[in-house]
């Protein structure tokens, strides 16, 4: 039977207060987790709302409203031959699944 391809690990080690580590302890037991299940989880979730909120492409009223116009403005020009290999490439990977 083959055997599930392992997961990298690495470790990460950090001083904390005696008092963190409780307050960590007991919501990891509240939620009937191991520390370090807790510890992962929750750090992944900030992790990932950090990104997020770096990430995100954020208008003005003003600016959506510019874009709105543009996008559905009736004459629309000829896509450039690095988009239009861009939108081959898309449809052939992406729509023909």
């Amino acid at each position: 039977m083959p055997q599930a391809a392992e997961t990298a690990m690495s470790r990460i080690d950090a001083r904390i207060p005696l008092s963190v580590r409780e307050t960590i302890d007991w919501a990891a037991a509240l939620q009937g987790r191991s520390r370090t299940d807790f510890l992962i989880a929750a750090t992944m979730e900030k992790a990932e709302q950090v990104i997020a909120q770096h990430t995100a492409i954020r208008l003005t009223l003003r600016d959506q409203e510019m874009l709105a116009r543009a996008l559905s403005a009736e004459e629309a020009e000829e896509p450039t031959p690095h988009v239009a290999l861009a939108l081959k490439e898309y449809a052939e990977k992406v729509t023909s699944r």
